[in-house]
């Protein structure tokens, strides 16, 4: 930080001049007075990955570019806090790509085939310009961090298998051989593997806001019809329904259907028979034995297995997925480990495992003590 302290010495321009030299009829001199007002830290090193610094500005505008703002001390801790095991993550895998050994002009290309792409989504470069300026970037930035996250892409998909990496050597330890797969199939049901799944629409007329339960009911049955008769149930949902999904035209999470049979116990009947596209009855809705009010829904999503035998592919599809996600994961995190363990990071309390370079980091979080990480990858790991 002493070279940012010193610029911003140097930029200030109350630093006063320096002094004739004293005689002896000067008076005895006074306390020493420095600059009127205090120089302002303009960037500093904010956290060092091996051998490559993060300056303050970098992490600030990664944290804007994630939409995370700061305006107090507070918020600066808890920021810090949620991202900061996520940066180092995020470093360590660019520095394994890079060390992979890929041809630099290989990336380039992968960087230059993105902007344009990105230039195409926003009609012209003067546009790209624009949501760049939105996101407090300049192009030379963003080509960096497209670079970075190519160069962590090459290295998880080197590592899982499904690229040859840089040696070219064709991978085939990707193969889930057929008598995995029936194994898997045999350990457990099918239909607690791959569980019913569904997605619905939600009206909820309250009884206190109708002013009695009949009122509420006969509301819900009047939107109802209106449903029926071909009005949009999502405009109905957002101007009638007083629950807090209203906003998103009622629309709820996909969730298990026996978790949203356990949740509306009146709606599990319709649940286990409805189509996409059915539209309830008005049901009760109870909270603690007392009715709060009516509800029709409307099943938007519907997730279920088509067979569950094991002749069917789309069951051994399913059963492959589901292995090969577990492998990926496996050894992503067991390589992300062994980073971890072999890293130089400064300040050396800002190690994800706690500052011990011999202790194991963990598997599948990387900072499980603070700071701790947020989310798998904040720094864009995800594609265009």
């Amino acid at each position: 930080m002493l070279p940012a302290l010193l610029l911003a010495l140097a930029q200030s321009t109350d630093v006063p001049q320096a002094p004739p030299a004293a005689t002896q009829q000067d008076p005895a001199p006074g306390p020493a007075q420095g600059p009127a007002t205090a120089p302002e830290l303009l960037n500093g090193i904010y956290i060092a990955v091996n051998e490559e610094p993060v300056t303050l500005g970098e992490f600030y505008r990664e944290l804007s570019r994630t939409g995370k703002s700061v305006t107090n001390e507070e918020e600066r801790r808890r920021v810090l806090q949620e991202s900061h095991a996520d940066l180092v993550k995020s470093k360590l895998m660019s520095q394994a790509g890079r060390d992979l050994g890929f041809d630099p002009a290989r990336v380039k290309s992968l960087v230059d085939d993105d902007l344009e792409g990105f230039i195409e989504d926003a009609g012209s470069v003067s546009g790209f310009g624009s949501v760049l300026k939105q996101s407090n970037l300049d192009a030379e930035t963003f080509r960096e961090q497209r670079e970075e996250f190519y160069y962590r892409e090459l290295w998880q998909r080197s590592i899982d298998g499904r690229d040859p990496g840089v040696s070219g050597r064709p991978y085939v330890d990707r193969f889930i051989s057929p008598s995995r797969l029936y194994y898997q199939f045999r350990r457990q049901p099918i239909e607690q593997l791959f569980p019913a799944r569904i997605r619905v629409q939600a009206i909820f007329v309250s009884a206190a806001q109708a002013g009695s339960g009949r009122r509420a009911q006969e509301l819900a049955a009047a939107l109802r019809e209106r449903a029926l008769g071909g009005e949009d149930f999502g405009e109905l949902a957002k101007t009638y329904s007083a629950d807090g999904s209203a906003r998103q035209g009622g629309l709820l999470p996909m969730t298990e259907l026996e978790g949203a049979k356990r949740g509306f116990p009146s709606l599990a009947e319709f649940f286990d028979t409805a189509t996409v596209g059915a539209i309830s009855e008005v049901s009760p809705h109870r909270v603690e034995n007392e009715l709060v009010g009516f509800l029709v829904m409307r099943v938007d999503g519907l997730e279920r297995l088509a067979s569950n035998e094991f002749a069917d592919l789309g069951v051994q599809k399913l059963l492959r997925d589901r292995d090969l996600k577990a492998q990926t994961e496996f050894r992503r995190d067991l390589r992300l480990a062994e980073l971890y363990r072999a890293a130089y990071v400064w300040p050396p309390e800002a190690r994800p495992n706690g500052g011990s370079k011999s202790g194991a980091a963990p598997a599948a979080t990387p900072g499980s003590t603070p700071p701790a990480a947020a989310t798998p990858d904040a720094a864009g790991t995800s594609g265009r």
